[in-house]
């Protein structure tokens, strides 16, 4: 008898596993797919960015405060979400982009939500997330101000060095932009090696 526990749990264990193995190589081929992206439109070029309108749209969301660059824990998250951790035990594929508001209150104050971008299949019925520190957020219509570039903006110093970049070259048009508050948006998996594309926005109030 003992033994038929023994081996109901190791089936159990290596079933999970396995489907949860079928789940990470289906989002590792993601690499060569297309994926559906959020719309916008471009409503203003200027020299070196340009000005896109987002409409409202649902996102999948996890947040961390007050602590240092923890973007891999929230995208883990948001990966077992999609990956059918929800009510409807759902697989949802992947979209573009991810994006990553940033907001510092102070030095020792900041504030990291991560966001999936929900496509057209389930913007008006989304799968209610399992985990309690994961939920749907209805984005309002936004403006934002950015360009895109290439190469790997993985941690908090990489994105916040682009973001000085473009503030820069922004504020040298004319406009103002709060480096306190932006948007990180990342289109690739950390797997893709080619043709990158990263964004920072800044958001027009």
């Amino acid at each position: 008898m003992r033994w038929l526990v023994v081996c109901t749990l190791l089936l159990t264990t290596t079933a999970a596993r396995a489907n949860f193995l079928d789940e990470l190589w289906e989002h590792l081929m993601d690499i060569f797919r297309t994926f559906e992206s959020v719309p916008y439109k471009v409503t203003r070029t200027a020299p070196g960015y340009e000005e896109r309108l987002y409409e409202e749209q649902k996102w999948v969301c996890t947040q961390e405060t007050k602590k240092s660059d923890p973007l891999n824990s929230l995208f883990w998250r948001l990966f077992q979400y999609i990956s059918g951790h929800n009510h409807n035990s759902e697989y949802i594929a992947m979209t573009v982009p991810v994006t990553t508001e940033f907001t510092i209150q102070s030095a020792s104050d900041k504030t990291y939500t991560m966001c999936y971008y929900l496509g057209l299949q389930h913007q008006d019925d989304p799968p209610a997330p399992l985990n309690s520190q994961v939920f749907i957020q209805e984005r309002p219509q936004m403006t934002v101000l950015t360009r895109t570039v290439g190469g790997y903006l993985t941690s908090e110093s990489d994105w916040m060095e682009e973001a000085g970049k473009l503030a820069a070259v922004i504020q040298e048009n004319g406009e103002t932009v709060s480096l306190n508050h932006m948007y990180w948006a990342g289109y690739d998996s950390p797997w893709k090696f080619w043709s990158r594309r990263n964004e920072v926005w800044f958001p027009v109030s």
